[in-house]
């Protein structure tokens, strides 16, 4: 049953758009940055579509530079299980649209939608794969155990990327790895500032 709510807030920030303004830049007409977005697109709209069926409703979705911030809300918590496949449902969006692509011969789509489902994976809060594994400790441990073991393990893996990516930028002028790490990094502080 579809339970009408207020309108969902949407808000872009400046820096929002001058992260697109810098990839465009950066794309040089490979035209990887429109199926990037469609793979973005197509992810928060997994989740909304399963959110929805557990009778949640986009309460507000925030766009900046640090990436997209999709608020659900839900009339009662959702249990760790419901919230797993909630977290799922964009990289499976992902999967699909992959195999779509795939099959139409969208070399570049295909590659951008199964590179946003399998980074979204990685078992790192903010990413889906560390909400799932969050959900599997807090499920099974002390809240409060689950919280540090999460923040333990998001931190080394993060500490890990941004190590590879300085190895990266340094000997092979490739920022990109370095980039996304601090990006992560950026989310947990958020998240831990909440």
């Amino acid at each position: 049953m579809w339970i009408c709510h207020d309108r969902p807030r949407v808000e872009i920030s400046p820096g929002f758009l001058l992260l697109l303004g810098v990839l465009f830049w950066l794309d040089e007409g490979v035209g990887l940055l429109p199926w990037g977005l469609l793979a973005c697109l197509l992810h928060e709209l997994g989740h909304i579509a399963a959110a929805i069926s557990f009778g949640g409703w986009v309460k507000e979705l925030s766009l900046s530079a640090v990436g997209a911030e999709l608020r659900i809300g839900y009339d009662a918590p959702l249990r760790y299980a419901k919230d797993s496949l909630v977290a799922l449902a964009g990289p499976a969006a992902n999967l699909l649209a992959g195999g779509l692509f795939t099959v139409l011969g969208w070399k570049l789509a295909a590659a951008s939608s199964l590179a946003v489902g399998a980074f979204n994976l990685l078992p790192i809060l903010p990413l889906d794969g560390g909400r799932v594994v969050y959900s599997l400790l807090a499920d099974h441990l002390d809240f409060d155990w689950a919280e540090r073991l999460m923040t333990a393990l998001s931190g080394c893996l993060v500490g890990v990327l941004v190590g590879v990516g300085t190895v990266a930028a340094v000997h092979y002028a490739n920022v990109t790895l370095l980039i996304t790490a601090l990006w992560l990094l950026a989310g947990m502080l958020r998240r831990e500032n909440r």
